[in-house]
């Protein structure tokens, strides 16, 4: 439910219609003045946010969102490729028109117990699955292994050195070659098939293999916080979160400022 232009929410009354962007604009009330002083757009009705009811049976791809500054860049120099609204592009292909330059973070309130992977886990986490797994290290380059794994055990490595371990380790299993990481993920789910007592990792895995058979994304679930919601609990997604929705009945997910013009 919103005010994009491109796909707008309406709003019955008696036997019409109008945009609900129209019917916000002639009352104002409806919106408040904290938002309308915010969001200068939202004196012509627009809703600064993008309001989705999902329901997660099948995991969605794992994603992020730049900033506000990087999405105008981006818009500006790559028009056709990023669009802005990209989940209203998937609803309506034929809409060229549907872009605009604005950010996407995104917050997600849980309806029903809802699985999320978000966000990097600890450098010292994700060292000790590399180590406990060796279909996942098996993937990654000695060299950038060493190093992460150095990294990651220091408590005095800088930040900017921790970011560059971290992005060395995430390219090279995300980049590796399907006749090395096919083999791997082969081995690994089996393994796991075979536990009598699964851990979380283990039980996200297998899901994941079950929905994208071979899937190179299915080695995330080591890398990234794996996170179980119960209703009313909530998930804030900022710029640059790696993120990807697993599970779950129904999840409320607002889209901040998606509909800024």
């Amino acid at each position: 439910m919103g005010t994009h232009p491109t796909s707008p929410s309406h709003v019955q009354i008696s036997s019409s219609s109008q945009t609900l962007a129209s019917y916000l604009k002639e009352h104002p009330e409806l919106i408040g003045s904290a938002v309308r002083d915010r969001f200068p757009s939202a004196a012509e009705g627009n809703l600064p946010f993008l309001f989705k009811v999902l329901s997660v049976e099948k995991a969605l791809s794992i994603q992020t969102h730049p900033d506000k500054a990087t999405a105008e860049k981006l818009h500006k120099e790559l028009p056709n490729i990023y669009k802005g609204n990209f989940d209203l592009l998937l609803l309506e292909p034929n809409l060229i028109e549907a872009t605009d330059d604005n950010h996407k973070p995104e917050l997600a309130l849980a309806l029903t117990p809802f699985q999320a992977m978000c966000g990097f886990l600890p450098l010292p986490d994700i060292a000790k699955n590399l180590k406990e797994t060796p279909e996942l290290s098996s993937l990654i380059p000695r060299t950038i292994l060493d190093d992460f794994l150095s990294v990651s055990s220091s408590e005095s490595a800088e930040e900017k050195l921790q970011k560059v371990a971290l992005k060395n380790v995430f390219a090279a299993i995300m980049t590796a070659d399907e006749a090395d990481y096919k083999p791997q993920l082969d081995t690994l789910v089996s393994r796991y098939e075979g536990l009598t007592k699964k851990d979380s990792i283990a039980e996200l895995v297998l899901r994941l293999n079950s929905q994208f058979p071979g899937d190179i994304g299915i080695f995330c679930a080591f890398l990234l916080n794996h996170v179980v919601l119960r209703p009313g609990e909530a998930i804030f997604l900022g710029a640059g979160e790696p993120h990807a929705y697993v599970s779950g009945g129904k999840s409320t997910s607002i889209t901040p400022e998606s509909t800024a013009q």
